[in-house]
């Protein structure tokens, strides 16, 4: 029984004197601890997506909590943190990190005001811009062309585009034109989606769409049967389509469900179907499942092992994959590709295949079947002359480079336009990199003058002057490309505008112009629309000034 309960007060009030200041004492060594996460953002738009990396010597504990609100995280790497804001207000975030040594882990707690949707009268830097495409296409009108697929009981061929894509714009000028696609295609439902503007991101979303241009057959039901990614000549184009109607049976979920119940070295040829549709959706664990063990499908597995490797900061992994890659598939269009890749991960081994890479360049940009792998002689060229570039070999690349840009000219010519959009934003880069600077820039006025109201010509003139440091009139262009951009591509053109101020000193301005587009942003729910990384660029900018 407590005998001096008229004590109590001053009792209570002698232990909060004491605790008071141990707190506060805590919480001021607490604040002066250096933070384990690089930059993040005080602020974000409504289901943007928020990307933390550790400091250096540190990882994200994988089996420890790690919170974004009242979710778990979407993904959590040692390297890597990930998750979407879905709701707006003040969200909590809590990232586990421990040092690489394994001595100690602490909780990073931090708070991101969320905004909601930005003010409608912004919502036109979303619009698309109006596009020439072939006649026969619905564009940018996803809903009706559901609708007539269902009424007349069609399939749909879908083209994701972009209007800065070169290979998207070798399609619309030179292969959707032709007799051969138009035989083709008929008895499809013909639709283009702008993959910058905001009405294509349910579809990309849904179809996991990456790499552009990507071609869908999707079934009277909206079920996907087959893709390509990249360029494609009427010719192949016309039989990839042949060989999609004859799979209209066969749905690729339907496909994936099959594969799932075989032999894992059995029904090759489905595998590799299976598996090079999980790889071109991004979904490197699937696809080397998909894979399993048949012979046809091993080149889908390695390459989604090298993806997966890549992502799990597994240096090792790469290596192995395109050790692989590079033994077994010398014969392979992006043979030089992964030659590139392996130079900076065991140089002694992509220097012993010079040879091959030369050899293949030439045989590849030769070879009539070459589209079938979403590529043109130029894209040969070019990727050969990438790798004698990253073995330093200056002069060998520039004459690469060179053939490059001279193999995009044919393409040029072969354009209905009277100045041709993708091969000549390819051949002016090439142009550039080739070191025919008085070139490059001729074609770039050409282009800007022929299309002066489009981001594309503006942004890639503007990155040829950054490059070569003509600041004051690289800053012209990239403006020219923030004030003609929409949805995507003008992100971009705000991101290379800041990064030009800010070369130029006028760091505050370029602050100025990030706080600005960081306010009228909007962000996708789906995490795997591109959208996402470019707003993570722009709070990267702004967290660097």
């Amino acid at each position: 029984m407590d005998d001096e309960p008229q004590n109590r007060p001053a009792e209570k009030a002698r232990i909060r004197g004491m605790i008071i200041p141990c707190l506060m004492a805590a919480l001021a060594a607490s604040a002066a601890e250096p933070a384990l996460v690089l930059s993040h953002p005080a602020t974000a738009v409504l289901n943007e997506r928020l990307e933390l990396k550790p400091v250096p010597g540190h990882h994200f504990n994988v089996d420890a909590p790690q919170k974004c609100g009242k979710n778990k995280a979407d993904e959590v790497t040692p390297r890597v943190f990930r998750c979407r804001l879905a709701s707006s207000g003040e969200v909590p975030v809590v990232a586990s990190v421990c040092d690489d040594a394994k001595t100690f882990c602490r909780q990073e707690r931090f708070t991101v005001s969320v905004s909601g949707r930005k003010r409608d009268a912004e919502r036109a830097r979303l619009a698309p811009k109006p596009h020439p495409f072939a006649a026969g296409f619905l564009v940018n009108e996803p809903g009706k062309a559901v609708t007539l697929a269902r009424r007349a009981h069609e399939p749909i061929f879908v083209h994701f585009y972009g209007i800065w894509c070169p290979p998207c714009n070798m399609l619309e000028e030179g292969v959707y034109p032709t007799a051969a696609f138009a035989k083709a295609s008929e008895g499809f439902v013909l639709l283009a989606l702008d993959a910058d503007a905001e009405l294509s991101w349910d579809w990309k979303a849904r179809f996991k769409v990456g790499g552009y241009p990507t071609l869908l057959v999707l079934d009277e039901r909206g079920q996907e049967v087959s893709r390509a990614v990249g360029y494609r000549s009427p010719e192949s184009l016309a039989a990839f389509l042949r060989e999609s109607k004859a799979l209209m049976n066969e749905p690729i979920e339907v496909a994936a469900q099959a594969v799932a119940k075989s032999s894992p070295a059995g029904d090759g040829a489905r595998r590799a179907r299976v598996a090079r549709w999980r790889f071109e959706r991004g979904e490197y664990a699937e696809a080397v499942t998909a894979a399993g063990a048949a012979p046809e499908s091993r080149r889908e597995a390695l390459l989604a092992s090298r993806e997966l490797a890549a992502k799990n900061d597994d240096a090792r992994g790469v290596l192995a994959a395109l050790t692989a890659l590079t033994a077994e598939y010398a014969d392979d269009a992006e043979f030089a590709d992964w030659a590139s890749d392996l130079v900076e991960r065991d140089r002694p081994a992509a220097e012993a295949l010079e040879g091959a890479v030369r050899a293949s360049a030439a045989k590849w940009a030769a070879d009539p079947k070459l589209s079938e792998h979403g590529l043109v002689p130029g894209d040969m060229r070019a990727s050969e002359a990438s790798f004698l570039e990253s073995l330093g070999k200056e002069a060998d690349a520039k004459a690469a480079w060179s053939a490059a840009a001279e193999a995009y000219g044919g393409d040029a010519k072969a354009s209905t336009l009277k100045l041709a959009r993708g091969a000549n934003l390819e051949r002016a880069y090439c142009l550039a990199k080739a070191g025919r600077l008085g070139e490059a820039r001729a074609l770039y006025d050409s282009l800007v003058g022929a299309y002066p109201d489009e981001f594309t010509f503006h942004y890639g003139y503007a990155r040829l002057l950054f490059e070569q440091k003509e600041l004051p009139s690289a800053l012209i262009s990239a403006r020219a490309a923030v004030k003609t951009g929409y949805g995507d591509n003008w992100l971009r053109a705000v991101a290379l505008e800041a990064k030009i101020l800010k070369a130029m000193g006028l760091k505050e301005e370029a602050a100025k112009s990030l706080d600005a587009a960081l306010s009228e942003a909007a962000a996708p729910k789906s995490a795997a629309v591109r959208t996402h990384r470019y707003l993570a660029e722009l709070r990267r900018l702004r967290a660097e000034l």
